[in-house]
Parts: C-alpha cells; sequence; structure tokens
C-alpha cells in the first residue's frame, strides 16, 4: 500500500515551499468558514483582497449594484467600508444569490497571499462544514499529483502565532483525510505536525469547547458574536470544495463551481 503524507502548518509561514503538495486553507473562526457559507447561499464569486483600499480598487469595472463588500476591522467587527462582516450571523440573513462578493479578514487573506507568494499551486478552501468534502477532493488530487496534502492553518494576529481553534480543526480535517486515504487504497502517514492535532482532539470533550477555550473564541464573545462558535463548529453542513485562485494583484478569487478564475 503506497504512503499518502499528511502534514499541518501551525502559521502560513511554516508551509514547506513546495508547489506541488496540496494545501487546505482553514481560518475557521471565520474566513473560511465564511467563505463556504456565501457560496452555499448562491454567491457566484468571492474576491479576497489583501487591504481596505484594494477593496474600493477591486470594484472598479464591477457591477457594484451586485457586488458586496464583506470586511472586518482589526478587532474583529463591521468595517466601516463594508456593507456586513465575516460574521455567519450576518452572512445567514443576507440575499447573496447572484451576488459578487469582495472579502477582506484579518487572517486568512493574508493566509492566502502568503500561499502565492511561496507558489504553491494547489490551494482548497477548508473548514467544519465542508470538512468531508473538501478532504476527499484533497486526497484524490494528491494522488493524482503523486504528492502529499498540508493543512495549513491562517493563525492569530496576522498569522505570526498558532491558532488553537485552526489547529483543533485541522485535527479533525486529518480524520476525515484519514479516512479517504484508506478507501483510495493508500496509508496515510501523519507527520509530527500532524500527530499533534490530533492528540489536540482527546483534550475537550468536543469542538465547541475547544473554540470557547481558543484566542479567537475569546474574539467572538469581545464583538459579540458568539454564535459563530456554534454555527462555525457545525461538521459537513456543505459539499463544496472550493478551490483559489491567485492573482497578479495579490488578489484571491473563489468560484462557487470550484473552478479557477483569474482576473
Amino acid at each position: 500500500m503506497t504512503d499518502l503524507k499528511f502534514e499541518v502548518a501551525f502559521m502560513p509561514k511554516d508551509i514547506k515551499k513546495n508547489p506541488s503538495q496540496v494545501c487546505v486553507l482553514v481560518d475557521v473562526l471565520r474566513a473560511t468558514t465564511a467563505m463556504v457559507t456565501m457560496l452555499d447561499k448562491g454567491c457566484i464569486e468571492i474576491i479576497l483582497a489583501d487591504n481596505e483600499s484594494k477593496i474600493r480598487d477591486s470594484l472598479e469595472g464591477l457591477d457594484q449594484h451586485q457586488t458586496l463588500i464583506c470586511a472586518e476591522n482589526i478587532y474583529g467587527g463591521v468595517s466601516e467600508y463594508a456593507e456586513f462582516s465575516p460574521s455567519l450571523i450576518s452572512i445567514k440573513d443576507m440575499d447573496l444569490k447572484d451576488k459578487r462578493v469582495v472579502l477582506k479578514t484579518t487572517n486568512g487573506t493574508l493566509a492566502g497571499i502568503t500561499l502565492w507568494n511561496f507558489g504553491i499551486q494547489q490551494v482548497l478552501v477548508g473548514s467544519l462544514i465542508n470538512a468531508k468534502a473538501v478532504m476527499e477532493k484533497a486526497v484524490k488530487m494528491a494522488i493524482d499529483l503523486e504528492s502529499s496534502v498540508t493543512i495549513v492553518c491562517a493563525g492569530r494576529e496576522n498569522g505570526e502565532i498558532a491558532a488553537l481553534d485552526d489547529t483543533y480543526t485541522a485535527g479533525v480535517l486529518l480524520e476525515y483525510g484519514k479516512k479517504t486515504a484508506e478507501s483510495l487504497n493508500r496509508k496515510p502517514l501523519f507527520k509530527d505536525s500532524a500527530k499533534i492535532c490530533k492528540h489536540l482532539l482527546s483534550k475537550y470533550k468536543d469542538t465547541i469547547e475547544a473554540f470557547e477555550d481558543s484566542g479567537s473564541g475569546e474574539t467572538m464573545r469581545n464583538i459579540k458574536c458568539h454564535e459563530d462558535i456554534a454555527l462555525c463548529a457545525t461538521e459537513n453542513s456543505s459539499s463544496l470544495a472550493p478551490s483559489l485562485s491567485f492573482t497578479k494583484d495579490g488578489e484571491i478569487v473563489v468560484n462557487k463551481n470550484n473552478e479557477v478564475v483569474v482576473k
């Protein structure tokens, strides 16, 4: 049985500069969960911008009646330039059918840009709400490419420190990856980083407890978005496994049909 290697980068800067690996980007509270949720609600395209000024620049040439801005400030609240924030509470009440969304978050966007700068070619959007779907796709891609799977945690404070919620989520995703690999006659090979995440699962009674204990969970409580914790802790409510595309301007584009679209 052929081995399939699984690793975890606890922060984007920890990623190995191996362009053939299949990466699953995780910013569970809340960027990647928000992306999948928006696509499930009928959003046709998400454009990720790396700073506030680029959000307005991204709208140039687009139909502004069909384009909304979703952005958070440094505290996690709604940006003054945005119609709504990446809070799942906000998103669930938005009419996003056939809309385009420009999204800016504190850590998730930067993580994507870091992967782009490192020359990573295959990046999927991962969260708990699409855990099974995204890991099935990641494993199948890695087998086709004769490569490996790396879960990349966005981290906190602009990707400078590890995040408990992302690390715990990586452990959950690895379990789905393991099952998929075995079903495809591959032997899962967990490197030390993956083993750390797997062992973390046993330290909490459930995902919500882990998220509550994290710095991100504290932020959710501080900005009155405590409900987001439970929403982001839900597993497999979505069957989407979107991919990221990187533009020359440093933006990231995600499409509902999972096809790469470069602006």
